[in-house]
């Protein structure tokens, strides 16, 4: 009787436990934004943001020729021009039109320069030293420079005039000047510049660039002038 009544009592606490209802498992919450939706497809163009450039070392350097832009002189060079310490582009023959806009960036000192940096006309003064009948090592320079311009462009003529101090009778000085400008013609046939471009022509003293009272104003006035035109 004992064992039954210990019997009775299990198969109710069994059956009591599985007639208990299960328990529902706790909803996870969802997070629900309270921002305002932006749509970026309707989004207006704000101002543009201006991003420096920068040099490898972190240097401000906006046309990208290595020098920075606090001590550029010229910042705004075109990007891959050759620029000199400063920052800016060169210009070899000086005429005022930078190497990279210059169609001609050889050309003669002191000429008269077009748009495009080619020269319309070229006016130079070759030295002769005194009592000697050769021009300076210095105008030699220059008149191996000529020679160049020339073979580059063969459009161009050359007309030369010979000058003179006022040492010596006027007949001798003219004579002299012509001998001289027919020099310098021979010269410029040597190094290659045909003769059919050459014109050599004496004026003697009469026409002086200083005063011939002076050595400095004599040595001005023993010159010849060398016109490069088309």
């Amino acid at each position: 009787m004992r064992h039954l009544l210990l019997f009775v009592i299990a198969l109710f606490v069994i059956t009591g436990c599985a007639a208990s209802p299960k328990e529902e498992p706790t909803p996870k919450k969802t997070h629900v934004s309270t921002s305002p939706h932006m749509d970026f497809s309707q989004q207006k163009d704000g101002p543009a943001l201006v991003v420096p450039s920068y040099f490898t070392d972190g240097m401000a350097d906006k046309d990208h020729d290595g020098i920075e832009d606090g001590k550029d002189r010229c910042s705004d060079t075109p990007i891959g021009v050759n620029v000199d310490a400063e920052g800016c582009s060169f210009d070899r023959d000086q005429d005022g039109i930078k190497d990279y806009e210059d169609e001609c960036p050889n050309s003669m000192p002191h000429a008269k320069i077009k748009a495009d940096g080619c020269a319309d006309f070229v006016s130079f003064n070759l030295f002769y030293a005194p009592r000697v009948n050769e021009i300076t090592p210095k105008s030699m320079s220059v008149l191996e420079k000529a020679v160049g311009f020339l073979k580059e462009h063969p459009e161009y003529k050359v007309k030369i005039i010979g000058h003179t101090d006022n040492v010596g009778d006027d007949e001798y000085n003219l004579k002299l000047s012509k001998d001289r400008a027919e020099d310098v013609l021979k010269l410029f046939n040597r190094k290659g510049i045909n003769f059919n471009r050459l014109e050599a022509i004496g004026k003697g003293e009469a026409e002086p660039m200083e005063s011939n009272d002076t050595d400095e104003g004599r040595a001005l006035n023993r010159r010849i002038e060398v016109e490069l035109y088309q």
